[in-house]
């Protein structure tokens, strides 16, 4: 029998002790995994976190990789379109811009085959991903008069605001950080704070009725909360 349950995760950012548990949950359940972007900068290790997920997408060619505005951070100082200077100034002191910049020096210490795979990685993520019910993306959607695919990528990446209100499918998103599981219109919110001491949550629900759904929480050494 088919299993057609779906499971999004929030944003990780470096704890890769959460990701190698998400994964192995997704297995354990036989669930195709949607991750949401915001994988690298915080938590202890951007590449390694990186690295877990590259392997399982070689094991799980349907799993889906979403890029959040700090995985367009690190592309851009890969590809030198920008400074660690250039990123501390647009996150307007939000974090020491240092912070931004330990995912790229940690990326730098690979070898050429490391660091391209991460490279390539990171450039094959998508903006956003749609279902017959929902949408996953990073950031939070609005209805600003455009299709969603012609959605800018700022926005796609960076937006918080909800105002005014998408009127669409339901959404799925992460970016914006709360202590717990939140809905707003039609949004769902699941960035739980993973690497500023919060949880990784997990979102299921079976794709062919997904009337209802559950979480599963995930500290950020990898044991479930």
């Amino acid at each position: 029998m088919e299993n057609n349950l779906i499971i999004a995760f929030g944003d990780i950012h470096g704890c890769y002790q959460a990701a190698a548990k998400a994964v192995r949950l997704s297995e354990e359940l036989d669930a195709k995994a949607i991750f949401l972007g915001d994988y690298v900068d915080r938590g202890p290790s951007a590449v390694k976190t990186l690295q877990i997920l590259i392997e399982a997408q070689k094991k799980h060619p349907d799993w889906i990789f979403i890029r959040g505005n700090h995985d367009q951070m690190l592309l851009d100082l890969i590809e030198e379109k920008a400074s660690p200077m250039d990123i501390g100034t647009v996150l307007n002191g939000e974090f020491d811009y240092w912070q931004a910049a330990k995912s790229f020096f940690e990326w730098k210490e690979l070898d050429a085959e490391g660091r391209k795979a991460i490279y390539d990685f990171l450039n094959g993520t998508i903006l956003f991903h749609e279902t017959r019910d929902f949408i996953f993306c990073h950031a939070v959607l609005r209805d600003t008069g455009e299709e969603l695919g012609k959605k800018s990528m700022d926005e796609l990446m960076w937006n918080y605001d909800y105002e005014p209100h998408w009127t669409g499918k339901r959404f799925i998103h992460g970016h914006l950080p709360i202590r717990s599981v939140s809905e707003t219109g039609q949004g769902i919110n699941i960035n739980t704070c993973c690497g500023y001491g919060g949880l990784l949550t997990g979102l299921i629900f079976d794709e062919i009725n997904p009337i209802d759904y559950s979480t599963i929480q995930i500290s950020e050494n990898g044991g479930l909360a």
